[in-house]
């Protein structure tokens, strides 16, 4: 039989395959709906390297929207019992996802820390040490100069802005640096906010500004170009999230670096592990790294 196996590259049949040992060999990976129409270089590079790690591992990546309240598609799928386990690429406060899968004990994977709540809930919780990152780029940008500095970011539900947030605080706290040193303004979730808060930091006298991600730095240089200010001859802008668009930008700007490939292969990786029954980690933790352009 072997012989025969070997002679003729006999593969095995996926369908028959997962009948077989009851799985269906997929899983889901559930992305934002604003994935459709903003480019979101961190997630995008994670779903590609999430995909090259499934295959790895005889798996399909199913994707399914969400709009952030639920998500129709993921629904259906889990009714129809089409895959094994499910990737989150977001978390967030009160997230009826992530409390569907914990309530229909199905193994699950994040993209960045639960909420404290949901601690344990996850089968792999994979993040990078964003609160270290941050806090140590944010001491050295607010050390950079005695001007006051503005936090910018957008919902606060979201782990990881709480986590960034944790981060430029503790810095300031370990700098002993007197609460009017800085401003923190979020909720900045669309172009015309962002350009608003912006216009009023810089009517208040601030020229330094420190983005929660690339998304709303890439805004805030936009917002400042169309006020005719440039970076960093009349203001100063990094972010607490790398991209190559800021890695690019002329001039460059400084960011934090969290490797969003090997974040996605992680998790991928550890949730494909345990469902084979084998070892692996829950609550990986990746490094970053810091660059100042």
């Amino acid at each position: 039989m072997l012989d025969y196996i070997e002679i003729h590259n006999y593969i095995p049949n996926a369908a028959a395959k997962g009948l077989a040992e009851r799985r269906t060999f997929n899983l889901a990976l559930v992305i934002p709906h604003s994935f459709l129409c903003l480019d979101l270089p961190f997630l995008r590079e994670s779903m590609r390297a999430i995909c090259q790690e499934a295959f790895l591992f005889d798996y399909n990546v199913m994707v399914c929207l969400s709009t952030g309240k639920k998500s129709d598609p993921l629904i259906r799928t889990l009714d129809h019992r089409k895959v094994d386990c499910v990737i989150l690429t977001r978390t967030a406060e009160h997230d009826p996802i992530t409390e569907l899968l914990i309530d229909r004990e199905i193994p699950f994977a994040t993209l960045g820390s639960l909420p404290n709540s949901y601690f344990g809930k996850a089968t792999v919780e994979a993040d990078h040490l964003q609160t270290e990152g941050c806090c140590a780029f944010s001491r050295i940008f607010l050390s950079e100069s005695p001007d006051r500095v503005a936090l910018l970011g957008n919902d606060l539900s979201y782990v990881v802005n709480q986590s960034r947030l944790t981060g430029f605080t503790e810095a300031r706290k370990s700098l002993s640096l007197p609460l009017d040193r800085t401003s923190v303004r979020v909720g900045l979730d669309t172009p015309e906010i962002i350009r608003t808060a912006v216009s009023d930091l810089l009517q208040q006298g601030i020229h330094r500004f420190l983005c929660m991600d690339d998304e709303i730095c890439i805004q805030v240089l936009v917002a400042l170009t169309s006020m005719g200010l440039t970076h960093p001859k009349d203001v100063q802008v990094a972010s607490l999230c790398d991209s190559p668009i800021l890695k690019n930008h002329v001039p460059p700007v400084s960011a934090v670096e969290f490797d969003p490939a090997e974040l996605g292969r992680t998790a991928c990786r550890e949730l494909l592990l345990s469902l084979q029954g084998e070892s692996f980690d829950p609550t990986p933790r990746l490094d970053y790294q810091i660059h100042l352009r």
